[in-house]
């Protein structure tokens, strides 16, 4: 009597180097690199300190332009519609040209942080199609980043009305509302700049430089160049990322001002877009590591 032989059944190989594996969606993607993103520390700090830098700005500008209306003699409850907008617009969209640092900063560790801890690799082991990991990244940074601006805008808006209660009647006008549209927008995409510059070098202390060097350094040369005559360099300078942001915040108002809001919003979006196109190309053409 002969024993029978035990088969195990054929079950589907899912590990590496089996020619098969589970199909991933793009859902899977943004959803785990949310959960990264959210755990690394050096993004909690940098959230942490963008919230207390403009708190703190939104407080000392609302503080300082209602103890001037006070000093002129001024009842700010009588200021026409367009001083209590241009008042709440600065209070909420002031420190947005001097946050857009930590913004680019933000973007620059959601990428360099994965070169610098050699995550990037496993990262493509779970997504081998660099592309998809690569803009799953880039739109949680952009909700992360859409989501702290708008807090931040909120918060300054809250603290005018603490300072000036009569301003309440301008909150929803149409000037105050594309102002704090343009300030979101202008963060949202100087973190994207950030990324795609950091993606591009695989640096965090070179894309820090970089978008400092950009956001900060390159309006102070072309001020220097003012002294020259030269008539492109005005031009050159309305278009740089910290004059957009100041262009953005004003809101769309029947100015002469160029660029106008409408062309601010697709320059601040070239600024992103080319950087984001470079680092994509970078991380496509070069090895990993």
């Amino acid at each position: 009597m002969t024993s029978a032989t035990y088969t195990p059944p054929a079950t589907r190989q899912t590990f590496a180097g089996s020619g098969s594996s589970p199909k991933l969606s793009f859902g899977g993607i943004i959803k785990s690199e949310r959960i990264k993103l959210t755990s690394l520390r050096s993004i909690r700090i940098t959230l942490l300190v963008t919230l207390l830098a403009s708190v703190g700005l939104s407080l000392l500008s609302a503080w300082a332009m209602k103890t001037t209306f006070s000093y002129d003699g001024m009842d700010p409850a009588a200021l026409p519609a367009e001083g209590l907008q241009s008042y709440l617009l600065t209070v909420s969209t002031l420190a947005s040209p001097f946050l857009a640092l930590i913004f680019g900063v933000l973007g620059v560790f959601v990428i360099s942080s994965e070169y610098s801890s050699g995550m990037i690799l496993s990262s493509l082991a779970a997504v081998p199609r660099r592309t998809p990991m690569y803009f799953g990244k880039a739109i949680v940074l952009a909700v992360i980043a859409a989501l702290t601006a708008l807090v931040l805008v909120v918060l300054g808006l809250v603290i005018g009305l603490l300072f000036i209660p009569a301003a309440g009647a301008e909150l929803f006008s149409y000037p105050v509302l594309t102002g704090a549209l343009g300030a979101v927008v202008y963060l949202v995409c100087v973190a994207l700049l950030g990324f795609g510059f950091a993606a591009a070098l695989r640096s965090t202390a070179g894309g820090i430089a970089l978008v400092a060097g950009i956001v900060f350094v390159l309006p102070i040369g072309l001020q220097f160049l003012m002294m020259t005559g030269w008539e492109w360099v005005p031009t050159v300078g309305s278009f740089l990322p910290m004059s957009l942001g100041s262009t953005l915040a004003l809101g769309d108002i029947s100015t002469n001002t160029d660029p106008t809001y409408g062309i601010g919003m697709l320059a601040i979006a070239l600024w992103a877009a080319i950087p984001m196109a470079l680092g994509l190309l970078v991380l496509k053409s070069r090895d990993a590591k």
